[in-house]
């Protein structure tokens, strides 16, 4: 038995130094200054500090867009046993080198699955490990689209398991995977993922009716189908309350009617077309996942003393860095930080597999490949993607299609390698073999032969920001010679790793290098590769000590000007930064302002609608009682003395019929007496004729209860410069300890109607959807991990009986 384990034992030995070794920076005690992360310090400072505080997790914060539900700020993972298992996954590691560890080892026990050498299976996983798609999602701090990815090897053995009549066991692997992919809370990687598994099915449907094995495909299909459930129940804390969230999101149900058009997200159902496409890949992009350097790189590329930019920019007298980085990327994205690359030895694999693997996992991954590619062009391929985008279900909530190449960066690998897989075990003959390779070879050779030599001279390589890069004092024809550079280099590059594996398989099929000789060549080459690009996008110089990278969420002296402020709650509005697309203000204040992709609708069509247009009269009803002006290091505060407050008691009512209606009210009306409310809400208005006199203060704040004192003299309508998130999902309005039903006002507020006198009036955010979530995740989550355990114990006892 000890021999059986000596190589898995090896294997995470393996996974664990080459982890520690590409991150050391690591064990020195260093991060990465994310992007990515740094927005989330900024978007979760008010509820990790009111967690610290109290030990009560907040579902609600006031830090951004005038308040919004944390459920997609901080993952929901409360009763969601799962945890556990996914800390083992990665021993207890934090930071990349357990995350990357966690990758390489799921992908390991996919290739076990398949029966592979456990070496062939080392290679499988240090090249999905280190596929330079993961490498930038982490260097741009995309966490929980790293983690999704990282377990979809798991998700994948469970489904080729339970096709191979493992039920039980494919079963519960493809729960235990598919929970810990969803708990990571990347529901659009998971769907992307989802949409080849279709492809998988009728692969496995179509050749179980050729064979004549129907009752097999539904079993196999029944045992995937629990463990789906199972899988979805573990993480219903935070699967329920983000689905009854989505409805009231950018992506969910349209609230305002168009004139012709749509013309927003708030018009249509789902995300707006141009917004939900502005990542959509060109042709040269999808190249990119071979030959990395063929569109450019990333927008800030890694160039050398030689390259043309540096010499152009040292004659202007420029002292440029030695890691200088210069803007190459010329295809069809915005930007990008790199390229998302297959890899030229697992791509090369993957070709050879077109031709030689046979049966639905071909089908599968050469189907799902190509649907992805497809599917990744956006509105470069619109005629394809509008039959997605439009009718397929769920499709038009998600953005940035080009994301969806994470998912082919895992299926190319996996057909690669179970290429090599095939030829060791000799699951083919040798003239299938060299067939193959002949024609998946020279494909992967005439590709890079192609780009190298005419490529350069093709195509124009200009961007859109070329003009932009002009003004900063760049040299266009620098530019572009350093891209044809480049593309040539890079193309070479791919050539000769494509070469260098051909011979290398053609050696092994004639018989002129045994299998340790060829297994040990192909993963030296494999992960000189994968290291050598991904060292491009992220080094030691990636790094930073804890301190340089918390340096931009520092108070600036305007916010340590603000903070003096003892009122527990007003809002800033900080025009000195992108203000709809950062958090650093949060971490701070709460703003108006904020960066998240899934703000509330009503709050997106504010923005759009008057906070653009400089209403100031909406800004006063949000408390904006705080402006920052002035260019960075310049800024300064000023103070609002039209700022509403808390609360306030409305004069008058306005009753509108529509949303669009109520909207375009609040372009020329008085905040401080009149509220707009729509007819919806008529009969809990019937009979109210309010003065507006009296007083409504905030006595006490937390993000999830807040508490006032009123004293009115007659039955008053109170406005609330809060956001208004309902009715019942969450917050409820108490007088004086009794629950009391309350309306929106003003399109986006909350309205409340208080009789006469002195009363106590609390809000609190406590949706019975997370109680209930949680009770689900627990049940579900438990479910799992006893099956697991239950499943490893007797075979465990088996397997000693049948020793003893």
């Amino acid at each position: 038995m000890m021999k059986q384990v000596i190589p898995h034992l090896a294997a995470i030995g393996i996974f664990l130094a080459a982890s520690a070794a590409f991150f050391y920076p690591q064990l020195e005690g260093k991060v990465v200054p994310q992007g990515d992360i740094i927005q989330y310090r900024g978007m979760s400072q008010e509820i990790r500090e009111y967690k610290a505080a109290t030990g009560e997790t907040a579902l609600w914060t006031n830090a951004m867009f005038g308040g919004m539900p944390t459920y997609q700020i901080n993952t929901v993972s409360e009763g969601n046993s799962l945890k556990i298992l996914g800390k083992a996954g990665r021993l207890g590691i934090s930071g990349p080198i357990g995350q990357f560890f966690t990758a390489m080892l799921g992908f390991y026990i996919l290739m076990a699955v398949l029966g592979a050498n456990p070496w062939l299976g080392v290679i499988g996983g240090l090249a999905f490990g280190l596929t330079t798609n993961n490498l930038i999602l982490f260097e741009a701090g995309h966490m929980t689209k790293l983690k999704a990815i990282s377990y979809l090897p798991l998700v994948a053995a469970g489904m080729l398991l339970a096709f191979r009549k493992r039920y039980l066991a494919g079963g519960l692997l493809f729960a235990a995977g598919l929970g810990l992919n969803i708990m990571a809370n990347h529901v659009q990687m998971t769907y992307y993922f989802a949409l080849t598994v279709l492809v998988f099915g009728i692969a496995e449907l179509a050749h179980s009716i050729r064979k004549n094995r129907l009752p097999h495909f539904a079993k196999a299909a029944g045992a995937l189908i629990v463990g789906a459930l199972l899988a979805l129940g573990s993480s219903s804390s935070n699967l329920w309350v983000t689905y009854e969230y989505s409805k009231d999101t950018m992506r969910g149900e349209p609230i305002l009617q168009p004139d012709g058009e749509p013309q927003s997200s708030s018009e249509t159902e789902g995300l707006d077309w141009e917004y939900a496409m502005q990542w959509s890949n060109g042709t040269i992009d999808l190249f990119a996942s071979y030959i990395p350097g063929v569109a450019g790189g990333g927008s800030q590329e890694l160039v050398g003393d030689d390259a043309a930019i540096v010499k152009d920019l040292e004659r202007k007298g420029a002292r440029l860095p030695s890691d200088f980085r210069a803007p190459l990327y010329w295809g069809s994205l915005p930007f990008t930080s790199g390229p998302i690359y297959f890899g030229a030895i697992a791509f090369f694999l993957f070709l050879v597999g077109l031709v030689l693997v046979k049966g639905p996992v071909k089908w599968w991954i050469g189907i799902g490949t190509l649907l992805t590619l497809l599917l990744s062009m956006g509105s470069n391929l619109e005629g394809f993607n509008r039959l997605f985008f439009d009718y397929m279900p769920l499709y038009n909530k998600f953005r940035t299609p080009n994301s969806i190449l994470s998912v082919t960066a895992f299926l190319v690998p996996v057909l690669g390698f179970l290429t090599v897989h095939k030829i060791i075990n000799e699951k083919v003959t040798r003239e299938e073999a060299m067939h193959a390779l002949k024609v998946g070879g020279g494909i992967a050779l005439a590709i890079p032969l192609f780009f190298a030599l005419i490529g350069p001279s093709m195509f124009d390589f200009s961007s859109p920001g070329d003009a932009r890069y002009e003004q900063a004092g760049y040299s266009l024809s620098a530019i572009v010679q350093d891209r044809q550079a480049l593309m040539r280099s890079d193309a070479f590059r791919t050539l000769i790793l494509a070469a260098i594996a051909t011979g290398l398989l053609w050696g092994y099929l004639q018989g002129k290098l045994k299998l340790p000789v060829f297994l040990l060549a192909l993963g030296l080459i494999t992960v000189f590769d994968y290291w050598t690009v991904g060292r491009r996008y992220l080094n030691e110089g990636s790094f930073a000590s804890e301190r340089q990278s918390e340096a931009q969420l520092q108070p600036r002296p305007v916010d340590e000007q603000i903070l003096q402020d003892p009122d527990p709650h007003y809002r800033v509005y900080d025009v000195s930064i992108n203000t709809f697309n950062s958090s650093q203000a949060s971490f701070h204040h709460k703003t108006i302002g904020g960066y998240h992709a899934a703000k509330l609708q009503r709050m997106q069509d504010i923005i759009d609608r008057h906070i653009a247009k400089g209403n100031q009269k909406v800004l006063d009803m949000l408390n904006a009682k705080y402006f920052i002006f002035g260019q960075p290091g310049q800024e300064q505060a000023q103070l609002n003395p039209n700022a509403l407050g808390n609360a306030w008691l409305a004069k008058d009512i306005k009753q509108v019929a529509t949303p669009n209606e109520e909207i375009d009210a609040l372009t020329d009306f008085q905040p401080d007496s009149t509220a707009i409310v729509h007819e919806e809400f008529a009969d809990y208005l019937s009979g109210l004729a309010p003065t507006g006199n009296g007083s409504i203060s905030l006595s006490s704040y937390a993000p999830n209860r807040l508490a006032y004192e009123a004293d009115v003299d007659g039955e008053q309508l109170a406005v609330f410069s809060e956001v208004w998130y309902g009715p019942d999902k969450g917050w409820q309005a108490y007088i004086d300890g009794q629950p009391v039903e309350h309306i929106r006002a003003d399109y986006i507020l909350r309205a409340l109607r208080i009789p006469d006198g002195k009363h106590e009036i609390v809000f609190e955010f406590a949706p019975k959807s997370y109680e209930q979530g949680v009770l689900a995740s627990r049940i579900f989550s438990t479910l799992i991990l006893l099956g697991l355990l239950g499943f490893i114990g007797y075979n465990g006892y088996q397997q000693r009986k049948a020793e003893a």
